[in-house]
């Protein structure tokens, strides 16, 4: 049988300095992706002794199934009886996909955000690679020739999944991928396999398309000379990279100040050293506009980013283990490319919540860059107009060097920021206050002379709420704790956490009143009103609901580069990585959508998004102008961000937090309990904080400065999300007290079991 054993138990290990251990009776330690802080032994069959080795990836027979692990040390004894150990099935490698380096690293990561070093594995190789067989295909799905209103109206009341996925194809009007179209709306593949059988779905195997992003290139010339704060920028990089000592820095730098040229020269210096390096960025950052920058400057650029098929995954990750590509660029799991002496590894817009994982396990990618680097003597620039505060206190903590580039490279001040209040706007002929009068105005002159207008609202559809005046209850999801969004242009109620969707009641689910009524405004209603309120102007929505495939969002850009789109409505989805000089004015349409949600980042990230957004306005030669729309003109995140005082915020916001020990003046642990039971989530939830308390209280010493403190549980801001009940649970952690209460919690995990709460170390999110 396999036995469960630690590191510990084990002989000669990995990272043990001696001599090899004997090939006869040789006992592997394979990490699988469970959810066990344990690792399994297996013993070696003569036919495998001789090749096998640390990084291999083995299929593993695991109670009465098969298992795809990571061998991660080989010893010559056990303490446990041999001919009870079971052998390892296949050896599914030649040699290691996984290199030394990226085994520390992942056990880091196991310590650090107390999940399994097979999780941690898990999150390194590419999906292709933990199956035992990969496919260079993918499946697509087109709508069937003919197929219709007609079949959509067959589907609309019985067969919402169905209706919901044909619909999809149809607006497209050409194939998707099959697999991201039923990540995009929740669904499984039955209902385009029972759409298949009727005859109006085509799913078709095709070979997987070469990336976009491999042959993405953009006009970048290199500038005749840098700007002397970008200079002084490298001139303390350099060295570092050059001595092949580790440095880590935050490079704080204004929108338009020129970070990327930045990244740019400091890469060329590290492939002149036959160095490599790897670019980490948003993933709403990552468009070819982004990516065509690097190929203008180097040849062997591979992109590592989520909408890849595996088999895209697969081919540039073999170019980078192979040596082939010396640079990569890519959103946050780029971070374990298989790269041989990296020597640079850039995190641009370092604050941006996407670099936190969603699952399992929860890094930060920021956070696990910076230990890469470390370990690998290479140079780590987190570079930001806005860093978190985690990176700003970290810097003045002397954790991290600051470097500043505190103006535009272009010469150009800043774009003047003009807050509005909306509460003093008086009602426009529809009875709502989408634009102000101010913003009515600019916008008519931004048009008349030619120039390009962006509108951002951070909220998708017609509008975010359907209210009754009688109950004054909000229609809801009743499989989330969420309002339903009325999406005007599919005439549904959208739950945004689920996707399910629902036809408009005709009366309050509630109490029965008619006469429900729309409360608010989503990018979906702010392009129909500009194309009431400016007729003539041509205007593009950009958000999740219009760019569903790749293409879509490469040429709506394409066509607003070239001049064809005359304003840009959307959602975050337009507020980094654009680079358009003919954009003159920037609306912010409400800049409280974010401000008043329970989550002690709220104010920081509003402040972060104000500032981002701005900053793409008068990037080029002409002058800019922006325009925010508030209902608390007076809030710090918004008068800060409008006097372009990051220092100031930073500081009162600081300030704030330490009086309640959160980050960056200590850490959180957050544990999540959920099941479609109810009372199986409240009463786990309790029993689990009890033991961990009393966990927690016999391993401290007394000190204040010591003291973990566990609060709660309690529900859940989004109390139930897709059908099921989420209670949590909060630990507030001393920086310097961290290792001993992370030991404690997985231990009480793992006596715990049945329980099994979600373990969120250093939460970016609290909903």
């Amino acid at each position: 049988m396999a036995r469960a054993r630690s590191g510990a138990d084990l002989g000669p290990l990995l990272f043990d300095v001696g001599p090899p251990p004997s090939r006869e009776g040789l006992f592997a330690l394979v990490a699988l992706n469970k959810p066990v802080e344990r690792e399994f032994t297996y013993s070696t069959p003569p036919e495998l002794a001789p090749h096998v080795a640390p990084g291999m990836r083995v299929v593993v027979p695991f109670g009465p199934q098969s298992e795809i692990g990571v061998v991660v040390g080989l010893a010559e004894r056990t303490e446990h009886d041999p001919a009870r150990i079971k052998p390892l099935a296949r050896l599914l490698d030649e040699r290691p996909m996984v290199d030394a380096e990226l085994l520390a690293l992942t056990r880091w990561i196991a310590e650090r955000y107390a999940c399994s070093w097979g999780e941690a594995l898990h999150a390194v190789l590419p999906a292709a690679l933990k199956r035992e067989q990969g496919s260079a295909k993918v499946i697509v799905a087109r709508a069937a020739p003919g197929v219709g209103a007609e079949q959509l109206a067959e589907l609309e009341v019985k067969q919402p999944k169905q209706h919901r996925l044909l619909r999809t194809l149809l607006e497209l009007g050409g194939p998707m991928e099959l697999r991201e179209l039923c990540q995009q709306l929740n669904l499984s593949d039955s209902a385009a396999q029972t759409l298949r059988k009727r005859g109006w779905v085509v799913l078709e195997k095709v070979a997987a398309r070469l990336d976009e992003y491999e042959t993405a290139r953009a006009v970048r010339p290199r500038p005749a000379a840098l700007h002397p704060m970008q200079t002084a920028a490298l001139a303390r990089l350099v060295p570092v990279l050059e001595r092949r000592e580790h440095g880590a820095f935050l490079l704080q730098g204004v929108t338009g100040s020129g970070k990327t040229e930045v990244y740019l020269a400091l890469i060329e210096r590290a492939l002149a050293l036959g160095r490599g390096a790897i670019v980490l960025v948003p993933e709403i950052a990552l468009t070819p506009q982004t990516v065509g920058w690097f190929r203008a400057r180097f040849e062997s650029v591979a992109v590592l980013h989520s909408r890849m098929s595996d088999a895209q995954r697969l081919r540039a990750w073999t170019r980078v283990a192979s040596g082939e590509a010396r640079v990569v660029v890519g959103a946050r799991s780029a971070l374990f490319a298989p790269m041989k002496d990296i020597g640079v590894i850039v995190v641009d817009e370092e604050h941006e919540p996407s670099f936190k994982q969603g699952s399992t396990p929860r890094y930060h990618a920021r956070d696990v860059a910076v230990e890469r680097a470390r370990r690998v003597g290479a140079v780590c620039v987190l570079g930001s107009a806005t860093p978190s505060l985690e990176s700003w206190h970290a810097a003045r903590e002397g954790a991290l060097t600051l470097l500043e580039l505190p103006e535009r490279i272009s010469g150009h001040g800043f774009p003047p920021i003009e807050i509005v209040d909306v509460r003093t706007e008086p009602v426009g002929p529809t009875g709502h206050k989408l634009f102000s009068r101010r913003l009515l105005t600019l916008l008519g002159e931004t048009l008349a002379r030619g120039e390009q207008v962006i509108l951002f609202q951070n909220r998708r559809g017609f509008a975010p709420v359907l209210w009754c005046a009688g109950c004054k209850q909000t229609v809801r999801c009743p499989n989330c704790d969420v309002a339903l969004a009325w999406h005007q242009r599919i005439g549904r109620l959208v739950c945004h956490a689920c996707c399910e969707e629902t036809r408009q009641p005709k009366a309050c689910p509630t109490c029965s009143k008619p006469g429900l009524h729309y409360v608010g405004a989503g990018a979906e209603r702010i392009e129909v009103e500009i194309a009431r309120v400016a007729p003539t102007a041509r205007v593009r929505r950009m958000d999740s609901d219009t760019m569903k495939r790749r293409e879509d969002y490469e040429s709506t850009l394409a066509a607003f580069g070239a001049g064809e789109i005359d304003v840009l409505v959307g959602t975050q989805m337009i507020a980094k990585g654009l680079d358009f000089p003919r954009v003159t004015l920037v609306g912010i349409i409400s800049a409280d959508s974010a401000l008043h949600l329970p989550e002690f980042r709220a104010a920081e990230r509003t402040f972060q998004l104000i500032s981002q957004v701005s900053g793409r306005a008068g990037r080029g030669e002409l002058a800019g102008r922006i325009v925010v729309q508030t209902m608390t003109p007076t809030h710090p995140a918004i008068a800060l961000a409008a006097a372009h005082d990051f220092a100031g915020f930073a500081a009162l916001e600081s300030e704030q937090r330490a009086e309640l020990s959160y980050p960056p003046h200590g850490r959180l642990v957050r544990l999540v309990f959920e099941d479609v039971n109810e009372k199986a989530v409240i009463d786990g939830a309790r029993e689990f904080a009890d033991f961990l308390r009393s966990r927690l209280e016999s391993a401290s010493d007394g000190a204040p400065e010591h003291e973990v403190r566990v609060l709660g549980p309690a529900p859940a801001p989004i109390a139930q999300y897709r059908g099921r009940h989420r209670h949590h649970l909060l630990l507030k952690l001393p920086t310097h007290a961290c290792d001993a209460a992370l030991a404690a919690l997985r231990a009480v995990r793992g006596e715990l079991r049945s329980l099994a709460p979600t373990i969120d170390v250093d939460p970016v999110s609290m909903l």
